[in-house]
Parts: C-alpha cells; structure tokens; sequence
C-alpha cells in the first residue's frame, strides 16, 4: 500500500516513509457477509429454505466484531520508520534516542537479552505472526520493535540510525551493530 494512502490511522509523520505497516485491510470486513451470502446462494440452489433473518443476523454481527477487531489492528499493528521517528502503534521513539540496532536473532545462538525487552508500542508482548527487532536505546535500556517482515525493519532501522547517529554515516553513537 502507498504510505500517502488517507484511511491510515492517525497523522502521517512528515518527512519520507523509510518503512510503513498496517494492521488488517477494511476489506476483511466483508468476510462474513459473503459467507452468509454464499449459504443462502447454498440454500436457494438445494431447495432448502432460506434462513435470511438468520443469515442477515449473522452476517451483521460478525462484520461488527470484524470492525472492532480491524480498527484496533489498524491502530495498534502500525509501524512507521522516517528519517528522524519510528512510530510503533501509538508510541514514537525519535531515532536520535537509538544507539544501536541490535543483530537479529540466529540458529543456535543464545537467547539475546532484548528478546525478552519491553515491546515498544501498547501492546504487552510480539503479536502472533510478527517477529521483534532489538534496539539499545541512550539509556542502556533495551527494547523491542515489532514487525511481519523483521530483516526489512532491521535494515531500514540500521540505516535510518546510521545517519542520525552519524550525519554522514560512520562509526560513534548510533552506528549500528554488525548484523551478523
């Protein structure tokens, strides 16, 4: 999706968007309600009666139930990098404050210590299906980004935190650790 795309939630940061994610597509909303649609397409082709109240009932309260569940992914599942912010759902981390991208986590080595950080954002812990990414923050904290594509986070992170660190990239504060 283009990040210039205006049903996102919440204000586009200013400035390029280096990386962006969303949460679930309004479109699963319609789910329900094409299966209930199919099933009475079902019921008309076999000669069975039609439960259209039934149907109609069915299909309404699951496309409210998919509404809550979408807004909520669409609000709490965003990731936004630019040059100078990472927004994670509702919370922003100025890049400034990164001191280090920490290696993303490989076969058989050791559990790293950011594994079991505190996961920016709201939510308590890493959502099903999402990878986390570690970051060093200039307080020595740890914590974790989250994301679906966890080496393209890890990337645009390492390079966003390069040239804010550095200005020109280099080493000293915000260069970043060697991925491998």
């Amino acid at each position: 999706m283009p990040a210039s795309e205006p049903d996102r939630p919440g204000p586009e940061p200013e400035g390029p968007i280096l990386y962006a994610e969303d949460g679930w597509s309004w479109t699963w909303i319609l789910a329900a309600p094409l299966f209930c649609a199919g099933a009475a397409g079902f019921e008309l082709l076999t000669g069975a009666p039609v439960h259209w109240l039934m149907l109609t009932v069915c299909a309404i309260a699951s496309a409210m139930c998919h509404g809550v569940m979408i807004a909520a992914t669409r609000v709490h599942g965003r990731v936004r990098l630019t040059p100078t912010v990472y927004i994670q759902g509702t919370e922003e981390l100025e890049l400034a404050r990164v001191e280090e991208v920490l290696p993303l986590p490989g076969d058989g080595r050791p559990e790293a210590s950011w594994e079991t950080a505190r996961t920016l954002g709201e939510l308590r812990e890493v959502p099903r299906r999402r990878r986390s990414v570690g970051l060093r923050l200039d307080t020595g904290a740890e914590v974790r980004a989250w994301t679906r594509d966890p080496v393209a986070l890890h990337a645009a992170l390492r390079d966003a935190v390069r040239s804010v660190g550095t200005g020109s990239g280099g080493t000293g504060p915000g260069t970043v650790a060697d991925p491998t």
